[in-house]
């Protein structure tokens, strides 16, 4: 039978004391310290299904994508709207993915999942990467609301009438400069005149980013005590009907800049109010019930 000294007891059981008070302790502290390392989740206010099927001269096509359970394992969510729109002769498919209390890689991006085709699909480049485009919401004024926290800017809001009850509600815009990540591919080897362009970017916290490691930074803020993100994504395929060019890029930077006036205030009032949720912080409750929200 194995016999251990005393000393290796006492420290044995001096080590054991320390384990359990840094457990009890450290959480105390970080809290203390305003800092958050699980995030709490946010329920999204609408369905993201409730977006109209009419935006900007755009009408649904078809029935909106319902994922198998593996897609949707995959996806890292099952809050999701993927749904086609035409205008005359050209589509556009909206891939809205809508995550939240998680971190998350964010994945789930054109460039990799696109390349994944394998040998059928290629990556066009030259002319793709983080664009600025040109968001003109008609009727968006400043709000008299506080400002982002995070970022001090001011949002803007826009009345929207509620087509059951006719209510106007006002809805705030995410703050930030509107750019998107675009990429392009060929995706029929035989076809090169043909092309499938994604364009994307997240709106994350009330904050909005072009890019899967930017939205990490904004919706994962060690201050903040909720998150949640959200992916906007438009995918375009046409061919190349003009010799002089050689990418499709402009003609759907062009496209996006028509859609989004429309859409992002209608996802907006889906979304999480995140000038309400910053606004618990200033509740004497440091942490408020369910029942608060």
């Amino acid at each position: 039978m194995i016999r251990f000294h005393k000393r290796v007891k006492t420290a044995y059981a001096s080590l054991l004391v320390v384990m359990i008070v840094a457990m009890v302790a450290f959480p105390i502290m970080i809290a203390s310290l305003g800092i958050y390392l699980r995030k709490k989740p946010l329920d999204i206010r609408e369905s993201l299904d409730s977006i109209p099927v009419r935006l900007s001269g755009w009408a649904q096509k078809g029935e909106d994508d319902q994922y198998s359970s593996e897609m949707v394992e995959e996806l890292g969510t099952p809050i999701y709207l993927s749904r086609n729109y035409e205008r005359r002769n050209a589509r556009l498919n909206v891939h809205i993915a809508y995550y939240t209390g998680q971190i998350d890689d964010v994945p789930h991006v054109p460039e990799r999942c696109w390349a994944a085709n394998g040998d059928s699909w290629e990556r066009v480049l030259g002319h793709d990467g983080i664009k600025s485009i040109s968001v003109e919401i008609e009727g968006a004024a400043p709000s008299d609301a506080p400002a982002n926290r995070a970022s001090g800017e001011r949002y803007k809001s826009i009345p929207i009438i509620d087509p059951v009850t006719g209510a106007t509600d006002q809805v705030h815009l995410p703050v930030g400069d509107y750019q998107m990540t675009v990429v392009e591919f060929k995706p029929n080897p035989a076809d090169p005149k043909l092309r499938q362009i994604g364009g994307y970017f997240f709106i994350a916290n009330g904050r909005i980013s072009p890019s899967a490691r930017g939205v990490k930074n904004l919706a994962f803020d060690p201050s903040e005590e909720y998150a949640y993100y959200c992916k906007v994504q438009l995918s375009y395929r046409s061919k190349i009907t003009d010799p002089s060019q050689d990418t499709l890029i402009p003609e759907f930077l062009e496209i996006a800049e028509d859609f989004l006036p429309d859409l992002v205030p209608e996802l907006s009032q889906c979304l999480p109010d995140w000038i309400a949720v910053e606004a618990l912080r200033s509740l004497p409750s440091v942490i408020p019930q369910q029942s608060d929200l």
